[in-house]
């Protein structure tokens, strides 16, 4: 079983699931505009539930490869997104990185903040050396958010991934740990 640490930023947490976080969740991924460029929802009750399940479950792995967080408003304890690492080489110490955050929080530095959380998270307490992020070439919010912390665009996927019944572009933007400045 691995366990992760809590990260604080200047306004959030990032922290493991639990089930009391479902009616939060449930509220951003039946919002169409956060699922835009996910392969998967809007989802209802029970496909929300089961998810959730899913991904607590991956907190008792004994070589868990999948860490998905839940991102939380500090002043409130509201779950406003969620935060995720993929370990994707153990050997080569290379980890994927993905969020997404519920629409009525957009565009107010939340995403940054997570981000941030999220490389703190991989390369001082995972001593990962490589972050990636892979995301749609149209979701600016993305694009611009890991351009203005420091990634780099490394690669662009000609028809990379079916989303919603269609082939779509995607970026892929890195970050190694001594490039990483710091929360």
């Amino acid at each position: 079983m691995t366990r992760i640490p809590a990260v604080e930023t200047k306004r959030l947490i990032l922290r493991e699931l639990s089930e009391d976080d479902f009616e939060d969740i449930y509220e951003f991924k039946l919002d169409q505009k956060v699922v835009e460029y996910l392969t998967w929802g809007p989802t209802n009750r029970e496909q929300t539930l089961r998810s959730l399940r899913k991904q607590i479950a991956f907190q008792n792995e004994e070589n868990r490869q999948i860490f998905v967080l839940a991102v939380v408003l500090k002043y409130t304890n509201k779950v406003i997104g969620n935060a995720l690492l993929m370990i994707r080489d153990q050997d080569f110490k290379t980890v994927e990185i993905g969020y997404f955050i519920n629409s009525n929080y957009w565009k107010q530095g939340y995403g940054i903040e997570i981000v941030n959380g999220l490389l703190y998270l991989g390369f001082n307490t995972m001593d990962i050396h490589r972050i990636y992020a892979v995301c749609d070439v149209e979701n600016a919010g993305s694009v611009n958010l890991l351009s203005k912390i420091g990634f780099r665009q490394e690669g662009h996927f000609i028809k990379n991934l079916k989303v919603k019944g269609q082939w779509r572009d995607n970026y892929l933007f890195a970050m190694l740990k001594e490039e990483f400045k710091g929360l």
